[in-house]
């Protein structure tokens, strides 16, 4: 008995473990952003109904398109993978997806640190 992570998962491991890791990642991402960068989901280039701009709605359809960003970089690798008849490594989905989302935040930061400061009172 090995207490080892195997080399390599089935498919029928890998895709629901993928499609859990996209969903916290992206969740976790925006709701990083809403509480360490308050004010930036607010900004008028994000705003596209301003009567629910603090809505979990919003939030979950932000979250749904990353994840949707999040699943062009997998697809990819599944597909690099299929067609080099090489499997995927366990842990090639999770270092890709926490290195873009790393990405997303960072790129977050930068547009937080860009806007205007609010004149004191």
């Amino acid at each position: 008995m090995s207490f080892k992570t195997p080399q390599y998962l089935p498919w029928r491991y890998m895709l629901p473990r993928d499609v859990v890791l996209s969903t916290v990642l992206a969740f976790g991402e925006r709701a990083a952003e809403r509480y360490f960068l308050p004010g930036l989901h607010q900004t008028p280039n994000r705003i596209v109904d301003p009567a629910r701009i603090d809505d979990l709605a919003t939030l979950a359809g932000h979250s749904i398109a990353l994840m949707m960003l999040i699943w062009m970089f997998f697809l990819g690798l599944y597909t690099i993978s299929i067609f080099t008849k090489r499997p995927i490594k366990p842990h090639a989905t999770a270092i890709v997806g926490v290195g873009l989302m790393i990405v997303v935040f960072v790129g977050s930061v930068a547009e937080w640190f860009a806007l205007p400061v609010p004149p004191p009172k």
